[in-house]
């Protein structure tokens, strides 16, 4: 058994001086009438009656405070249906997304940004998938934002142990996430600075999962994260990666691969930079607009007891009240 407002066991103590309280005003009560009527015999029954009250008022009382407490056990399945699409969240966790040309860095400003976007939805269903040399999906889709939330603040660059970037993996990881979903309604966001030592160069499978997703009617939306400009990528040491003659490594968005998954699938390419909020505008200017699906799940919840210890208190409360008519006759 648990309980739901367990703040109001502190009106337990007023029982105590309530209690007090009625005995004495009952028995002063008593002693006005005997002094008057000079019945005296009837004083020890009157008492008795006196105690009996008192014990029910009491009890009534202790059951009114459990009642308000909400005591639940128990479990009653809800369903609930609602109307939304399936978000799949590709996020690019490489080296390279360290760097410092969105502050703090990429990846940092990616979160932020599917962090604003999941704020937004309604109804929705949103995954995630991390994605480096390989890629994995570390959240299902789910329509508890909060796990999903919980899973993103968690991810980092050491998420996917394999380094490099491949987007192919991560194009692959979600047809396959997609293969299990309904038919329609179905968003895959691509976050990513577009650089690309994996499969994705021209003959690898890169265009046959572009072509997968949209066969799927998989709607593809690439968000650059980065600037042409570049940025350097800071190294645990304080200092910054380097190439094998020693040279700075500067790390610039290349965003033609991420054009070619927006425009093969449908979809279109974002800029991350400036623009915090891009996905969140992206969500109520065109994928409220999408087809969305009946979605349809069930909840547990504990059932409400707050009645038995209410209806207990209400008849002690009648007799109480019985046995205060039957002394005044």
């Amino acid at each position: 058994m648990t309980w739901a407002a367990p703040a109001y066991l502190w009106l337990g103590l007023l029982a105590v001086p309530l209690l007090f309280l009625a005995l004495w005003s009952s028995g002063r009560r008593r002693q006005k009438m005997v002094s008057l009527t000079g019945a005296g015999g009837t004083r020890l029954r009157g008492r008795g009656a006196d105690i009996a009250r008192g014990v029910l008022l009491s009890a009534a009382l202790a059951l009114l405070i459990i009642a308000c407490c909400r005591p639940q056990w128990g479990e009653i399945a809800e369903e609930h249906q609602t109307e939304g699409m399936d978000i799949l969240v590709a996020l690019d966790t490489s080296r390279s997304m360290l760097a410092d040309d969105l502050s703090p860095n990429r990846l940092s400003a990616a979160k932020q940004a599917v962090a604003a976007l999941t704020a937004g939805l309604q109804g929705d269903r949103i995954g995630l998938i991390a994605f480096a040399g390989s890629a994995f999906l570390v959240c299902p889709l789910t329509a508890d934002y909060g796990v999903f939330s919980g899973v993103l603040a968690e991810t980092g660059s050491d998420t996917i142990p394999r380094g490099g970037t491949s987007l192919a993996a991560a194009l692959k990881e979600a047809r396959q996430v997609f293969s299990r979903s309904a038919k329609r309604g179905k968003v895959l966001i691509v976050v990513s600075d577009g650089e690309d030592q994996g499969e994705g160069g021209p003959g690898g499978d890169f265009h046959a999962e572009v072509k997968g997703l949209r066969d799927a009617g998989v709607a593809v939306y690439a968000v650059a994260a980065g600037t042409r400009r570049g940025g350097l990528i800071p190294l645990a040491q304080g200092d910054f990666l380097k190439d094998r003659r020693g040279a700075v490594v500067k790390s610039r968005l290349q965003p033609a691969l991420l054009q070619e998954i927006a425009a093969g699938s449908g979809g279109r390419t974002i800029e991350l930079a400036g623009a915090p909020m891009a996905l969140t505008d992206l969500y109520r200017n065109e994928l409220a607009a999408l087809e969305r699906k009946a979605q349809r799940s069930v909840r547990a919840r504990l059932r409400e007891r707050f009645g038995i210890p209410l209806a207990l208190a209400l008849a002690l409360l009648s007799l109480e009240l019985c046995l205060g008519c039957r002394r005044e006759s």
